[in-house]
């Protein structure tokens, strides 16, 4: 009888790993007046404002930071023509506690701010501030919000 409980330790290990899959968030990047990135609503009238191309945003660690060297990474992504992205995290990765989230590229000032990530039903709202003279490109009409 021991030893079939003991041999039950081990398979408790291997569903809770098979639990955990990926997760991934779905967000924007648009201009405003403060660099921030918070969680809001799928419905937020902000996501159908004009986004910002080419940004590459980064989850990292609450601590890190440039000196950090790829550590406390979690994950990052780039932003589509239309300014929208998806952070996608491996397996038991999705960090619950406060993360840094970094926003860069050209045409913006880069923007690191300390937030939650989205809980279900919710996406990552980026907001940048510009440089000055950069445009936004405008997407057509179908396709402002994905």
């Amino acid at each position: 009888m021991v030893v079939v409980a003991l041999l039950a330790v081990p398979m408790l290990g291997v569903g809770g790993c098979a639990s955990s899959a990926k997760s991934i968030i779905k967000g924007r990047v648009i201009a405003g007046p403060v660099g921030q990135s918070v969680a809001a609503s799928e419905a937020d009238q902000r996501f159908d404002e004009p986004g910002i191309p080419d940004a590459k945003i980064t989850i990292l660690r609450k601590s890190g930071g440039n000196k950090s060297r790829g550590r406390g990474v979690y994950t990052s992504a780039t932003s589509d023509a239309f300014g929208n992205f998806e952070l996608v995290f491996a397996n038991g990765q999705y960090p619950r506690d406060a993360v840094q989230v970094r926003v860069e590229g050209e045409g913006i000032y880069t923007s690191r701010s300390q937030t939650f990530l989205p809980d279900d039903g919710e996406e990552m709202l980026c907001v940048v501030i510009t440089r000055p003279g950069y445009v936004i490109p405008e997407p057509p009409e179908d396709m402002k919000k994905k």
